[in-house]
């Protein structure tokens, strides 16, 4: 039966504000590609493996902090840890604004993951608790296009913020929306939790996940100045390897673990893990490309840079939205396959055509649409595939779970483009970046291939998991 008037307001208020609440931690993320630059320039006498943490512990702290937001949200409360994130993350804005230091800068930063850790799952989670099933991939789908379209335009507004003043009003843009949220959520949102997750609890194995996940994502984002095969590299992914193992072990077995293993009998949640992984390396590492490619090859400024990317939040906009309202009627695969080979389809554009001059309207531009159309649908589906067959109490765990992979694929997407690109130096050849638009074909043709194993149909009937372990 659908819902009343008056609870179909209320959900779409609640939507509006998560989404924008998640869409200013979107656009701070990417903005520091753009401000970047300027933070050096600020710093000198900062060496570069020090301003590096400016980036990397942003990126370590939320990808290992995630999972266990989501089962607190679950477990304590979803508006609670939705507006406690909110608060860290307006304060580590405004404290990374006004960071007279590195030290200080980078501590800032750490602060505001911790809050965007604890805002994604439970805001994913408030999301669908208050949309019944038949419109989540709906309701998801404008999530993500608010905050796809917010990190997307990134370029463009923190260009725009670092000509009027400095990069430290890049760092204050997230500060306004984040007072709108502390001011409006406490009358907006209802509280939801999992009750009979208060009653146990495993502090060990959130503490291995964390360890676990850091020490991966750190692998990867040092692999740049490391090297893949250097002993730094090896050992720190052989901890990561040994810890995470060691915490697929414990949940297996623990009475209320950080991450019920059961979540993952689900066919349609094991594949959205695979996919949410390739997913996010692909993004990150195309929109690393794309600024990066324009910048060098064709000598572009950054705030050009930002302009000429507009396709990309324009056309994903409108196909988040629309790819939401297919997938609620016929399943995410028929969504997710086609948007998959869009994106493969744009990467061989720019792989056959992108040249040392300039062409915006014959390659540039749609190759820009058709890669925009398709992030449009694979981000949302992504996160709404997660939720199918979930029980209301998992909602915060499994976002968790699918943002956990998509940020640690992110991280491997960012590392895997400064590898391929870093030799590349203004004035060289374009087609230094035919690796990287061939790695985008091939990742986008893989999502295609594992999509067409989900099957999230209306009619689908989830997996049924047994209750064998009790809850303590």
């Amino acid at each position: 039966m659908d819902p009343s008037p008056e609870r179909s307001a209320h959900a779409t208020r609640v939507l509006a504000l998560a989404a924008g609440v998640s869409a200013a931690s979107a656009l701070d993320t990417s903005l520091m590609f753009i401000a970047y630059p300027e933070i050096s320039q600020a710093f000198p006498e900062a060496s570069p493996a020090e301003l590096s943490w400016v980036l990397t512990a942003y990126t370590i702290v939320a990808a290992a902090l995630l999972v266990p937001a989501g089962r607190l949200a679950d477990r304590l409360g979803r508006r609670r840890i939705f507006l406690t994130g909110s608060a860290l993350f307006t304060v580590g804005a405004a404290l990374s604004a006004s960071a007279p230091v590195v030290g200080l800068l980078v501590a800032a930063r750490v602060v505001q993951a911790v809050g965007g850790a604890m805002l994604t799952p439970s805001a994913l989670a408030l999301i669908m608790h208050e949309f019944p099933p038949s419109k989540r991939a709906s309701a998801v789908g404008a999530w993500a296009a608010i905050s796809g379209v917010a990190a997307s335009a990134a370029p463009v507004i923190g260009a725009a913020a670092i000509e009027a003043g400095s990069w430290r009003y890049a760092f204050l843009i997230p500060v306004p929306i984040g007072v709108v949220a502390l001011t409006v959520g406490p009358r907006l949102l209802r509280e939801s939790r999992d009750d009979s997750a208060s009653a146990g609890w495993d502090p060990l194995g959130s503490v291995l996940v964390v360890v676990g996940i850091a020490a991966l994502a750190y692998a990867i984002v040092q692999s740049g100045d490391w090297g893949w095969f250097d002993p730094r590299t090896i050992g720190v992914l052989t901890i990561a390897i040994a810890v995470l193992g060691a915490f697929v072990a414990r949940c297996a077995h623990h009475p209320a673990p950080v991450v019920d293993m059961r979540l993952f009998a689900r066919r349609s949640f094991r594949v959205t893990v695979v996919v949410g992984f390739i997913i996010g390396l692909s993004y990150f590492c195309m929109f690393f490309a794309l600024v990066q490619f324009v910048t060098r090859a064709w000598h572009y400024s950054i705030l050009e840079a930002g302009l000429v990317t507009v396709p990309i939040p324009l056309v994903s906009g409108f196909t988040a939205l629309a790819g939401g309202r297919i997938a609620d009627r016929v399943g995410h695969r028929r969504v997710m396959v086609p948007g998959a080979l869009a994106f493969a389809a744009g990467a061989a554009w720019l792989l056959f055509r992108a040249g040392d001059e300039p062409s915006l309207l014959v390659t540039w531009f749609p190759a820009l649409v058709v890669m925009g159309a398709g992030v449009g649908v694979l981000l949302p589906s992504c996160n709404s595939a997660g939720a199918f067959g979930m029980e209301p109490h998992e909602l915060g765990t499994s976002a968790g779970v699918v943002q956990t992979v998509i940020r640690v694929g992110g991280a491997l997407g960012t590392a895997i483009g400064i590898l391929l690109v870093s030799d590349f130096a203004v004035g060289d050849r374009a087609d230094e970046f035919d690796a990287i638009w061939a790695l985008l074909v091939g990742a986008g043709l893989l999502t295609a291939a594992v999509a067409t194993l989900l099957d999230t149909r209306p009619h689908a009937e989830p997996v049924e998991v047994p209750n064998e372990r009790a809850r303590a």
